[in-house]
């Protein structure tokens, strides 16, 4: 089935994690400046204690930790299994972005990146879904749109999208299935 979570290029996967680095980078900076200190590079040996380190990491770590994976699992996809074949799925994906008012960004190798428009009415900032075609279904996922930053909590609206999505795939394929 190919890879289960989305792949973002490096600068998309650099934002999605970044509130992670953010708190993990304190922590590192402490750690170098101990080092060179300790090492008496900096020139001054300054009286430093370990716990200068240990307590700002005891503290930043596990957030830092905590984000990532929080970040880690949001790029998960879920299965949706249809019987359609790849163009129908095409098509179908087509359809599901016009009904939305949705953007393809890009199609390459069986999968779209879709970007949906902000606004106040539809209460977000722009998400970034991720579609791919796969043997017996699609894979979906929802994250923040990665040019808008990155975003612990989003207020629903990734898993809006994706109820959003299975919906309409039940809709076609239930009016697919009395037309015949």
């Amino acid at each position: 089935m190919g890879h289960k979570r989305v792949r973002l290029d490096t600068l998309d996967t650099f934002i999605h994690y970044s509130l992670a680095i953010y708190f993990g980078l304190p922590i590192l900076i402490f750690a170098v400046y101990f080092m060179l200190a300790k090492l008496d590079i900096l020139g001054n040996k300054p009286d430093i204690d370990i716990l200068s380190v240990i307590i700002p990491a005891l503290m930043l770590g596990p957030i830092a930790l905590i984000i990532y994976i929080i970040q880690h699992e949001k790029l998960k996809f879920q299965f949706i299994r249809t019987t359609l074949d790849v163009e129908a799925s095409k098509k179908l994906i087509q359809d599901i972005v016009i009904e939305f008012k949705w953007t393809v960004r890009s199609f390459k190798n069986n999968e779209y990146t879709i970007k949906t428009n902000p606004g106040f009415v539809n209460q977000s900032w722009g998400q970034h879904i991720t579609i791919r075609l796969v043997k017996g279904g699609l894979l979906v996922n929802s994250i923040f749109d990665t040019n808008k930053g990155s975003w612990l909590i989003t207020f629903g609206s990734n898993q809006k999208n994706i109820k959003e999505i299975k919906r309409a795939i039940k809709v076609r394929i239930v009016n697919q299935t009395n037309n015949f």
